[in-house]
């Protein structure tokens, strides 16, 4: 068996390593599709100092200065030539939204009629819908435009993973998923690949450029606090004290780790909030530090899909969220409650 990974984030390769692990007898080729082409060439040099994970690599990121019609027409003459040496049997992605993908799948099946698309899960959206699937530019005239444009083999997804191109869903949570993936065939993530050997050295090998880690003792870390984007706290003073008072509560300064989001500039005011506690490079993805963490660590930190990733790859640590929007979601609540993770009132 043949199989694509489209890959986007982070997130999209931690899940496609996860099942390529656990597709280890088949030929697995990463396509990176990312609009930040640093993260896309740090990836794909992963995928492809791992080759016995992936076999092939293609990074599909072009130049931003270019049109979007022209980049992806450059994008499908890429994959028409990968099809043409390497015809796929299953073509994994975590948007099936994106035009590269259902491209793939249309010219796939022309070979192939038994080609399936699987969707991996995607975070939040995968439970919670696409932000705008009630509009009437996503439902009608964007799906129009797209066809007229590109070709009639398009097929909205009203929220991502539900186009007719999907066939199968590999979710984290499937008892949670959107209605609109009911249709699919749903699968649970093995988790445990997260934690075995491989896994664990393909993330040591993205971790690599982080020298700073290696001076860190993660044996007396007790609490991660994960922070939100700086404009949350630079003009809110109270902000900062309100998270320390919650998290001083549970554990010392001491025992606590610093997470900055990764737009954030100003260290020093973190230093003097939380002196004596643990600073963690704020460009490192929290999904790259969990393998660092023991099981009984607290992670704490907004609601975002950080939290969730931070679940699934290591089930065993407690999480906690703290509300900085009053408007949350009852569905995001819930999908929360339902992977054990607490709330916390600042």
């Amino acid at each position: 068996m043949i199989n694509y990974f489209f890959i986007s984030s982070p997130l999209h390769f931690f899940v496609a390593t996860n099942l390529a692990l656990s597709h280890k007898n088949d030929t697995n080729v990463a396509l990176f599709i990312s609009k930040n082409k640093t993260i896309a060439q740090k990836y794909g040099n992963a995928t492809e100092h791992f080759s016995d994970i992936f076999e092939h690599t293609l990074d599909l990121t072009i130049d931003d200065s270019q049109k979007k019609y022209k980049q992806r027409h450059l994008r499908f003459k890429q994959i028409e030539a990968l099809l043409s040496t390497t015809p796929p049997d299953r073509i994994f992605t975590g948007s099936d939204r994106r035009m590269e993908f259902q491209f793939t799948m249309h010219k796939a099946t022309q070979v192939n009629e038994n080609v399936k698309g699987i969707y991996l899960d995607d975070g939040t959206v995968s439970y919670l819908g696409h932000k705008s699937i009630n509009s009437i530019f996503h439902r009608y005239i964007d799906p129009l435009m797209k066809k007229l444009v590109y070709g009639f083999w398009w097929k909205n997804a009203l929220t991502t993973g539900s186009s007719d191109w999907i066939s199968t869903a590999y979710l984290a949570v499937p008892k949670d998923a959107h209605p609109l993936l009911s249709t699919k065939e749903l699968i649970a993530l093995d988790t445990t690949y997260f934690a075995c050997e491989q896994f664990l050295q393909v993330n040591e090998f993205l971790v690599a450029e982080y020298t700073e880690l290696t001076t860190i003792d993660f044996s007396k870390v007790k609490a991660v606090v994960c922070l939100p984007n700086e404009s949350f706290y630079l003009n809110d003073p109270d902000f900062l004290q309100k998270i320390k008072s919650a998290i001083t509560k549970q554990y010392p300064l001491s025992d606590i780790a610093i997470k900055a989001h990764p737009k954030s500039h100003n260290m020093a005011l973190l230093s003097k909030v939380f002196p004596s506690s643990t600073p963690l490079p704020h460009t490192l993805g929290m999904e790259l530090l969990l393998p660092k963490l023991s099981d009984e660590t607290l992670i704490i930190g907004d609601v975002s899909t950080a939290l969730l990733t931070a679940k699934w790859l290591k089930p065993k640590v407690s999480v906690q969220a703290y509300e900085l929007d009053s408007a949350i979601s009852k569905n995001l609540k819930t999908l929360f409650t339902s992977l054990g993770i607490s709330f916390v009132s600042l």
